[in-house]
């Protein structure tokens, strides 16, 4: 039973980090191309502000790196809480739109400071001699960063803010992650049983053994008197 047990709590934390928020796929080519991710808080403090940037980093992040595993993430000290995304596309006007689309219908509790750098064109890699000539000239590569003020943010509004901007789509639950929830809380409930019945055991052999206490308390001043 102990190791059915470990079998089956081994399977939570694959669970978590297939589903919740932050499981979601990064859309394919003409839409902007997110090529880094940056994400940086004061990982020593605890203050309320910095609780939404650690919880995103350690919930979050997971899941999308999971389903997105070419996507380089990382996490860095920094004494100000921000999240970095750096974008690239062929098609220059793609980029421009980035910033409307992070800014359209947000209500003031949602807003996010936001500081989007100038689109750059990406330096081309020297031609391979040794490579097949081509008659057409490579396609130009644009790059765009995001800079994004996350202090005091909860988890939920930094993820809301991620998945407008890259448009990213959440991935549902599989039919076998279902079927391992409904086993996991099955086994948890049986659980929770057991646990209350062995309680109950416990404390049935405590008040027993008080009430043997006091019968021989009793006996031995029964004793003493005579």
């Amino acid at each position: 039973m102990v190791n059915i047990a470990k079998r089956i709590r081994s399977f939570q934390p694959l669970w978590r980090i297939r589903n919740g928020q932050g499981a979601a796929v990064l859309p394919p080519p003409p839409s902007p191309q997110l090529t880094h991710l940056l994400l940086r808080f004061p990982r020593g403090e605890w203050r309320k502000p910095v609780h939404g940037p650690r919880l995103f980093a350690n919930e979050h992040l997971p899941r999308l790196k999971y389903h997105n595993p070419a996507l380089p993430i990382r996490v860095e000290t920094f004494t100000r809480s921000q999240l970095e995304a750096t974008f690239e596309s062929t098609d220059r006007s793609t980029l421009e739109a980035l910033e409307s689309k992070s800014t359209d219908s947000e209500s003031k509790a949602e807003k996010f400071n936001e500081e989007w750098s100038k689109i750059e064109s990406k330096p081309q890699l020297a031609a391979d001699p040794s490579a097949p000539s081509s008659t057409s000239p490579p396609a130009e590569i644009f790059t765009r960063r995001a800079t994004v003020d996350i202090a005091g943010k909860r988890p939920a509004q930094i993820w809301h803010w991620f998945q407008k901007t890259t448009k990213c789509e959440d991935i549902p639950q599989s039919p076998e992650d279902v079927e391992l929830m409904r086993r996991l809380n099955a086994f948890f409930q049986k659980a929770e049983v057991d646990r209350k019945r062995v309680q109950v055991g416990i404390d049935e052999m405590r008040k027993q053994k008080e009430d043997l206490r006091k019968a021989r308390e009793a006996a031995e001043r029964l004793t003493s008197e005579t």
